[in-house]
Formats: C-alpha cells, structure tokens, sequence
C-alpha cells in the first residue's frame, strides 16, 4: 500500500483498504454529497452494516427512513450530516459538528464528527472526508450508554486482539505533560494538489490518485502509517512523519523501526505485535504503549495494527493508526495517585476506627496489641512493628510484634536497651514522639545505636503509651531496608493509635480486676451449686435405696412366706402319691376277691365312675407337683432379684438377674384389649462368672426393660404404631466383648429424639406424664453402671428406628464406695 504509485487502480486499491480497514468511524462523500466509501466502524456504530451505501445521499437516506416508519431520530440525523456537509461546501472551511446517533432501541449516542473538505487543482471542492470520535455522553442519556470506539472495532474485527499493555508501561505524571512541539502544519486547504480525472464510484467525480490518497491521510487527526511483510515501512502520513523527526512522509519509505529515534525495548515491542499481526492474520486493537518522540518527549499511545490483504486474500502487509493518549494518561495516572493518596487515608482513619470499636467490643489486651501492630505494619509498610512496655528499672521487654520477612522477630529475645535515658520518660510523659530516619546520621548515644544495629533497624519511630497518667511503654515501628523519613501524617496517626492502646489497656487493666471479683463470686457460686447437687443427688439415691430396699425386703418376705407352706405341699405330693396308689392297689384286690359286689356298691361305683377317678387322681396329683415347682421357681427369681443378702460384690451369672427381672415383668409383656403382646427375644452369648453388685444390676435391667416397655405402650397408646408391620419386640442381647460383658437391651418403638438424648441421664428429666416417672431411673441406672462397676452405660437411638442401651461391665470390677 504505497501512496508513490501513479496507478489509479493501485490507489483505488489502497484507499479501499484504508477505510474498509480502518478501526476509525470515517466516511467519504464525493462533491455531490453521495458516499463513496464508508469504514466497518461507522456502519456498526449506525447498525447499518447491510446498507448499500455507495452512490447514496443523505436527502436520499432521510427519505427511506422515513418510508421505512423509522424513528424521528434516524431521520433528524441523516438531514445533520446532510446540513454540515453543505456548511463545508459554503464556507469552504472544515466543520465540527456533534450528532446523536439512533440504534434499533431508539436510545441515542453521541459522537463528535470533523468534516474535512479536499480541493482540486482548481481550488474547488473535490471531496469532503468525516472522522467521528465519540463524544461525552451528557447526563440525560447515561442510561443508554453508547458503543465505545474499542466496541465498534471489535463487532467490525470479532477475532481481534483488544487493549495489549506494552510491558514496562510508565506510569505518566503532571512532569510529563508536554509543550506543543512544532511541526509542519497540514493545510487542509491547499489548492494545489493535483487530482486525475477519472471516476473511482460510478458517477462520481472522486479521483483516487495517490497524491488524493496522502492528502486524505494527512487530514487524518491519527498517525497512520503502514509495513510490509518485513516491517519496512512502506508510508505513512504527515502527522506520523513530524512524529518521527521527518519532514515529509516519502522519507519514510524503505526504513525500519530500528532507524527510528524508538529505545531497544520499543523497537522489540513493536515488531512483536507486527509479526503477531501478520503471522495470524488477527487484528491487535488498543495497543497500549509509550513512545520516546523524535523531539525527545516521551508520549502514550494507543495502536490498533490491521493486516493488509492483495486480491487473493494474502497478508501484505500491515495498516498501523495511533492514537495520542498522553493528556488522557496524564489524567488517569493522577487521578490514580490522588485516590491511592486517599485511600491511604481513608485506610488509616478505618484502622483507627477499627482499633477504636475494637477496644469497645473486645476487652482482650492480647488480641488487641497483636492486631494493632500487625494492621499498623501492613498499613504503613513497614519491616518492623512492635510494643514494648517498661518495668520499673526502666529496663521492659516486646509484649506483641508483627515482623515481615527476613527480617528477624524479637519477641522471644533479650531485647531490654540498658542505655535508655531516663530523660527520654519525661519526654514521652509529655506526649512527645521520637523519630529517626537514619540511625548512621542521627545524633545517638553509641551504645543505643548499637542497640538498634543489633536489631537490623535502619530507621524507627517511638510513640509513648501513657496510661493514667503514667508511661506505660512505646508503639514502636522498625524500619531495616533501609532509611526512611517519616512523615507528619504518618506521626499523627501513630500518636493516636498508641493513645487507643493506652485506652485499651486501661480498660483491660478495670476489666481483669472486675474479672476476677466476678470469677471469684462465680466460683462460689458454682460451689454453692455443687454442693446444691451433691446434696440433691443423695438425697435421690436415698430415696431410691430405700424404695428398693423396700421392695427387696417385702420381695423377700413374699417369697419366704410362700417358700413354707409350697415346701409343705410339694413334700407330701410324694407321700400322697404313694397312699393313693396302695389304696388302688386295695380296690384292684377287692374287684379280684369279690368280683360281684352288693347292688348299693355297684351303683355307688357307677355313680362316682371309679375307673375315670382312679386315671384323674394321677393327673391332678401331677399337676399339683408342677404348680408346686413353678411357684418354687418363681420364689428363687424373687430372692435372686432382691439379692439382700449379696451387697457385696460377687461373681454371678448375669443370665439369671437378666431373667428374674423379666419374670416380675412378664406380666407387663402379655396381650391387652389395646394392644398385642409383646415379643420377647432374647440372644444370650456364653459368659462368664462376673463379679458385680448383682441386686443394683438387677435395678438396671428393670429401668431399662421399663422404659422399653413403657415406650411401645405410649407408641401404640398414640397410634403412632399404625405404620409398622413388625410387632412390638423387646430384644435382650449378651456377649463378651474382648474384657468387657456387654448387655445390648433394644425395643422397636418410636426412638428419642436429639434434644432428649442429650439430657436422658440428668437427675429428674423425663418425658411421661406427671405421676408415670420421676425421672431418677436413667440418672441412677448410669451411675450404678460407671461409678459403680467403673463400666460405661450408652443410648443410640433415631426418631421412628427404635432404641437400644449399651452395658459394658469389666468382667472383673474394681472397688467402689457402697452405693447409698
């Protein structure tokens, strides 16, 4: 694309390329105001990519879009353009014009547009070029934002690379706003540029020549210059030119980047993206990078490079514009050093305020110190931050410090500075900071800079912490990199922070005395409640004792009284056996002897049927030895449940208290008129002889069976039962488990829920109705079973899933005080 060719077609060519790829919003209007050519841009920013605009008129366009039921808006703007290029044409001068531009959603954008007339030979206007930049957008119409250039370009190149950042980008200060460098001025009205005659759109008088093309280039407001393959530069435009220290854009040609006034890392930037460009064939937009100018001020830019195409669709080459963005840079950079500036002191006034509601809602004076050096630290950046607090030799130590990386932490070392004057404590009394932004210059006492050498510091600041009027210690910060000059804000800051610790340690100090007067009262108390439950806990277990004791000895007396006379009466079954069957044996010799007997014997015989008397007298004498069995059995259960004769500890089969228990509850387990009977199951492993209190184990077995029972009753009561297929079961499991005895006692009823499971063992806690339980029967069964037997008594249980109570008892127990 070299603007030195004489062919019309080549110039055709290269301005084609110029609009159709330029990431600029520019148009050309021939002398009769018809579009010869409109760049991608443009069209996007009007949604009107599909229009046929070469050969258009503005006139022409209002008119379709009013036939067309557009919105007043479309029609209003193509009658503003149509106005402003008549402006040119009358004033012969270029024209500035702000447009609102309508979308498909009748909401307007706003862009500032130059018209720029182009002559002939004849000082007649040939053609008249517009390059539109968006313009600020007011703020009646910040709702419907419009596209920004940078979103034009990208729905024109939707494979484009957008807003690549040169590396090393300098950041732009209020040193670097340039003066205007003097520079060759473009006269956009020069009369003496030659145009050829002929015809670039049918029927319009453009001429396409290549010196028609320079002049378009040079009224470019960008830079815009363009490469081949090799990244020779092939042309460019006159602001381009004066850019890079030539006097005109034909010096140009032929020259690389590394013949510009650009430093190294420039010169490999800018090839980088050339050959990116061109070996992907993608367009790189908004490039962001500095530029070292030929009049050595040093400018920000923003590049967009496209690449170039022949006819068959081969990269050429490649079309480079600038944008001059170095007010823009200087702006954004100062306005992000003044929000850093406030933000810095916005942080600090939002670290004092922490610190200060800190103090109000925390009265730990460990947790406060540590915060405050560790936020001062990171927040003033600084190596070191520490507080130190005295003794009353003057001699003290580090209480907390926050120390960055490498430098080394002091906190666990001997760090007491024996040559503190003690004339610096009446300076710190008075409020007075102490400073040093070198310790190798500052006027110090050898032995203190030693002191601070010692430390790695290079720098420091001290700040007294007065509490109640007296000098408690130092906020300290350490700088070790290097010097460092602090600043009055920065003192300020420290003085008010050390004054909010001293607050905080006076408010620690009133606390901890409060603290421990209520810490005094609170243990009173808790003893006082211990004692409350001491006391109330035996007074239970007494009542429990003596209601099992109770029950023991009437249990006893029952079964003794009923072990005499069933003794009676099962040793003579024998006997009467015995009598019974010689008197059958005396009738058998009476029927031999006198087989007819008198008629009042006969029917005395028949009337009493003596065959079937003879055959029940065996039975009911049969019958009354098994009842007197049963009732022997029963009395041993009786006696082996109430045990009082065993208080001590002995081993015993847990098998047998595990039965006597359910036999004094078998009647519970028998069907009622609401309900079936409840199953029993019982899984008995092989165990040992145990050792163990066996009557207070037989109390646990007969909580536990209770409650098992008591709950399917209620379940069944409550007709939460109604779902469940399986019958009410109560299931007693044994086995040894490895040098424990474990008594699994599960029920299938409606289970306990979280809450209650958390409380089931606490004295008095229980959920039957008032006068079915007292609330004692898990609280003692688990202490008997822990305290007791040194075993361990636990619950699983879900909502719905049933229970099941876990014992554990070591087959051998230790000894324990007597229980009651």
């Amino acid at each position: 694309m070299q603007p030195a060719t004489d062919s019309a077609g080549s110039a055709e060519t290269a301005l084609t390329q110029l609009i159709n790829q330029s990431p600029e919003w520019m148009a050309l209007f021939d002398r009769d105001h018809r579009y010869a050519q409109v760049s991608p841009g443009l069209a996007i920013a009007l949604n009107a990519s599909q229009l046929a605009w070469p050969g258009q008129t503005n006139t022409h366009l209002a008119e379709q879009s009013q036939a067309a039921g557009h919105s007043k808006a479309w029609y209003k703007y193509w009658q503003q353009v149509e106005d402003a290029l008549l402006t040119v044409e009358q004033q012969a001068q270029a024209e500035r014009r702000v447009h609102a531009l309508p979308n498909h959603d009748n909401d307007l954008k706003l862009c500032e547009t130059t018209y720029t007339p182009l002559f002939d030979t004849d000082g007649n206007i040939e053609a008249i070029v517009s390059i539109s930049h968006l313009s600020v957008v007011p703020q009646t119409h910040q709702k419907s934002a419009p596209k920004s250039l940078t979103e034009a370009q990208l729905a024109a190149y939707p494979d484009a690379i957008v807003g690549t950042t040169m590396p090393g980008l300098t950041s732009a200060s209020i040193a670097d706003v340039p003066t205007p460098a003097k520079s060759s001025p473009i006269n956009t009205s020069d009369k003496t540029a030659p145009v050829p005659s002929a015809n670039w759109v049918e029927g319009s008088p453009v001429k396409p020549t290549a010196e028609f093309l320079q002049v378009i280039l040079n009224n470019i407001p960008q830079y815009i210059f363009w490469k081949d393959l090799n990244s020779v530069y092939l042309g460019c435009n006159q602001r381009w030119a004066d850019m890079a220290g030539f006097n005109h854009p034909s010096e140009v040609v032929g020259i690389t980047d590394t013949d510009l006034p650009w430093s190294a890392e420039e010169v490999d930037w800018y090839l980088q993206c050339d050959r990116r460009v061109m070996e992907t064939d993608t367009p790189m937009l908004r490039i962001k990078q500095s530029q070292l100018q030929a009049d050595g001020q040093l400018r920000w830019r923003e590049t967009s490079k496209l690449p170039l195409h022949d006819e068959h669709g081969n990269v050429v080459g490649l079309l480079g514009t600038i944008e001059d963005v170095t007010e823009c840079k200087i702006a954004e950079d100062l306005l992000k050093q003044s929000e850093n500036t406030y933000r810095k002191l916005a942080k600090q006034e939002e670290l004092l305020n922490h610190i200060s509601n800190q103090i109000r809602q925390s009265l730990s004076l460990e947790e406060i110190q540590h915060r405050t050096v560790q936020e001062v630290r990171q927040l003033f950046n600084v190596d070191r931050m520490l507080i130190y607090r005295f003794n009353e030799d003057w001699l003290g130590h580090i209480v907390t410090e926050s120390v960055e990386a490498p430098w080394r932490a002091l906190l666990h070392e001997d760090t007491q500075d024996s040559c503190f004057p003690e004339g610096h404590a009446e300076m710190y009394l008075q409020g007075r900071v102490r400073t040093i932004a070198n310790i190798a210059t500052a006027d110090l006492d050898e032995c203190h800079r030693d002191f601070l050498k010692d430390m790695q510091v290079q720098a420091n600041a001290s700040v007294p912490i007065i509490v109640q009027d007296q000098l408690w210690g130092l906020l300290v910060a350490h700088q070790c990199a290097g010097p460092r000059d602090w600043s009055e804000a920065e003192v300020d800051l420290f003085k008010a922070l050390a004054a909010q610790v001293g607050i905080a340690i006076q408010q620690a100090e009133l606390y901890a005395q409060a603290q421990e007067s209520a810490d005094l009262a609170r243990q009173k108390a808790v003893e006082l409640e211990t004692t409350l439950q001491t006391l109330q806990q035996t007074q239970t277990q007494l009542v429990q004792t003596e209601k099992m004791s109770g029950l023991g000895q009437m249990v006893a007396g029952i079964a003794h009284e009923i072990n005499n006379p069933v003794n009676f009466i099962y040793g003579n079954i024998p006997h009467i056996k015995e009598h019974v069957g010689d008197l059958k044996q005396l009738l058998s010799l009476y029927g031999e002897h006198y087989p007819s007997p008198t008629d009042e014997v006969s029917d005395f015989i028949a009337e009493i049927d003596l065959d079937y008397l003879l055959e029940d007298l065996d039975k009911i004498l049969h019958s009354f030895q098994l009842g007197s069995q049963r009732i022997q059995q029963i009395v041993t259960s009786l006696r082996t449940f109430s045990r009082l004769d065993e208080a001590e500890k002995k081993a015993v089969d847990l098998h047998e208290g595990i039965d006597s228990t359910l036999l004094i509850l078998h009647h519970r387990f028998k069907a009622k008129p609401d309900r079936s009977a409840i199953q029993l199951v019982k899984d008995y492993g092989d165990l040992p002889l145990v050792e163990c209190y066996p009557s207070q184990l037989n109390q646990v077995f007969m909580n536990l069976l209770g409650n098992g029972v008591d709950a399917l009753d209620q379940e069944i009561a409550t007709s939460q039962r109604a779902d469940k297929s399986e019958p009410p079961t109560i299931t007693v499991r044994t086995r040894q488990v490895g040098d424990e005895i474990l008594i699994q006692i599960r029920d299938n009823g409606p289970g306990i829920p979280e809450a209650h499971r958390t409380k089931m063992f606490n004295p008095f806690f229980t959920t039957k109705p008032i006068g079915k339980g007292t609330g004692l029967g898990l609280s003692i069964s688990h202490q008997i079973i822990t305290e007791r037997h040194g075993g361990r008594l636990m619950a699983t249980s879900g909502v719905g899933q049933g229970s099941e109570f876990q014992i554990y008892i070591p087959r051998q127990t230790s000894s324990a005080k007597a229980y009651g």
